[in-house]
């Protein structure tokens, strides 16, 4: 039985071509960048050739791309940067509780690391609402704008819902106050034209494995002067603010997904929309009511609200249909069927999404929900067998 691997907004698998130009530099092209030698010198050519090619996808200049090792530690890097550079600073008054302003529906990397600095730093977080498919209101943020705002951070798309969210009015909300502006556009990547000048952005985060990429590679756009702490500590790397030795091999195979976007962007959003398409309707007129899209684009109500062409998250009725979606994705996955739910595992208990309990769902219904993500490496043959099995399991 042929795999299908539908959760692609989970992880994307990696590309051969990727994986053809990550090999040398597993094998012999070992070298320290940090290294005068032979082998240094050329893996620091080859971190900064990536480093430009990058910085020229998304319209920065080579000096404001930072390497990390993941979309994680760049929104690490970025909240935690900026709020403890703000708070050493001296630029608040004495005794006045720093404050950030974010959304309900940020990625758990955004959200727990607000509530890091809430616990340990005493910074006051504002979450923003949304309307039932994640569209945030600049209007809220600018009337949740206090003296002591230091950082205003919405993600530019959610990666549940698909919803993309105009970053632009926060930006320039945010800096009509001198307060920077910080999007998490890892989901992003690759489904939009992504433009950091035009977006007016001080700091977005990047993912090298949502783009076809390898694991444990993101960057950081870091806009010239923008205030903010060195977050590593231990070595000299990425000008002095973020230690450690380069992973030249992950760094390269980065370089060569974004490369192969730069030809395959266009087919790939052309290919994902129409399997998107393809499985809206499929699933309406498989499952009637019994089913609710939770993404924008998906049918009536959800307006022009701008979306992902490769997500949709669905909700099926709770009173109709008996099958949580846990066991769902329990009998998909028999099926060599792979989708993702909307509840998340911690610590071995399986908690409702936080996103989908923040537009509106309570537990029971958050639990009946799954996310379907379209690649590269899918067919319309795929979506009918999804489609087929769901109809069987649930009958």
């Amino acid at each position: 039985m042929k795999e299908i691997y539908l959760d692609n907004a989970a992880t994307t698998p990696l590309d051969p071509e990727v994986l053809e130009v990550m090999l040398p530099w597993l094998k012999g092209g070992y070298g320290n960048a940090s290294s005068v030698h032979t082998l240094g010198r050329q893996a620091k050519v080859r971190i900064e050739d990536v480093r430009d090619i990058f910085a020229d996808f998304i319209g920065a200049r080579s000096s404001e791309i930072y390497f990390t090792s993941g979309g994680t530690e760049a929104d690490n890097f970025a909240v935690k940067g900026i709020t403890f550079a703000k708070l050493g600073s001296g630029m608040l008054t004495s005794g006045a509780r720093p404050h950030i302003i974010s959304s309900a529906i940020e990625h758990s990397a955004i959200i727990d690391t607000l509530e890091y600095l809430k616990l340990r730093f005493a910074v006051d977080v504002t979450y923003l609402k949304s309307d039932r498919f994640g569209k945030i209101d600049p209007k809220d943020a600018e009337k949740a704008i206090r003296p002591e705002t230091i950082l205003i951070t919405i993600m530019h798309s959610n990666n549940e819902l698909g919803v993309i969210n105009d970053t632009l009015p926060f930006a320039r909300i945010a800096h009509n106050h001198n307060i920077p502006f910080f999007t998490d556009a890892v989901q992003s990547l690759g489904k939009v034209t992504l433009d950091v000048k035009q977006m007016e952005c001080d700091a977005a985060s990047f993912s090298g494995h949502k783009i076809y990429g390898p694991k444990g590679i993101g960057a950081l756009f870091l806009k010239k002067d923008t205030l903010i702490d060195k977050f590593m500590h231990g070595g000299k790397q990425e000008r002095d603010r973020r230690g450690g030795t380069e992973n030249t091999a992950a760094i390269a195979g980065f370089g060569k997904a974004i490369e192969l976007l730069k030809s395959r962007m266009k087919s790939d959003i052309e290919q994902y929309s129409k399997l998107r398409a393809q499985f809206v309707k499929a699933i309406g007129e498989t499952f009637g009511s019994n089913v609710i899209f939770n993404s924008p684009g998906c049918g009536s109500g959800s307006g022009d609200v701008p979306y992902l062409p490769n997500i949709v998250s669905m909700s099926f009725n709770p009173e109709s249909v008996k099958t949580d979606a846990d066991t769902l994705l329990i009998k998909l996955d028999m099926k060599k069927i792979a989708v993702s739910s909307g509840s998340a595992c911690t610590s071995g208990s399986v908690q409702p999404s936080h996103v989908l309990k923040a537009i509106g769902y309570d537990d029971r219904s958050a639990r009946s929900s799954l996310r379907v993500s379209f690649g590269r490496g899918n067919t319309a043959a795929d979506i009918d067998t999804l489609v087929e099995t769901l109809k069987d399991i649930i009958s």
